[in-house]
């Protein structure tokens, strides 16, 4: 018997991922699990110049494209201009990764309400994507 691989299990080709972050550690390997499936991956950063070379690195499988674009969830305008831009460069854009994060080096016991705030505006900016993809599918 052989071993499954991602193909096999799961078959994401014709569907287009927008990936946030992802051009960190744990973003940049989801986008490569994502395009091993057979996805046209969308990687978006707030430094495109590091999703573009994380989008370059990506394996094509079938007719795939993978693209950059800038994003950064904690600005709201920059949400909806970098959504936008994917769909322009992809056609269209199925699956939504909200994968970015802006972290902080602190526990919950000695977190500012500074911090704690920052920490509510990127889930803000997870809801505000989730709301975009809906009304784009």
């Amino acid at each position: 018997m052989t071993e499954p691989t991602i193909q096999n299990l799961f078959d994401l080709t014709g569907r287009v991922a927008l990936i946030t972050g992802g051009s960190g550690f744990l973003g940049n390997s989801l986008s490569r699990a994502l395009a091993e499936a057979g996805a046209s991956v969308v990687v978006a950063s707030r430094e495109l110049p590091r999703a573009r070379a994380v989008a370059d690195a990506l394996p094509v499988v079938g007719n795939a494209v993978h693209q950059a674009v800038v994003l950064d969830q904690m600005d709201e305008a920059s949400l909806n201009s970098g959504f936008d831009a994917a769909v322009v460069a992809a056609g269209k854009i199925d699956i939504v990764i909200n994968n970015g994060q802006q972290g902080h080096p602190v526990d919950l016991t000695t977190i500012t309400g500074e911090q704690f705030n920052r920490d509510l505006q990127n889930a803000t900016g997870y809801f505000l994507l989730a709301r975009r993809l809906r009304d784009h599918v």
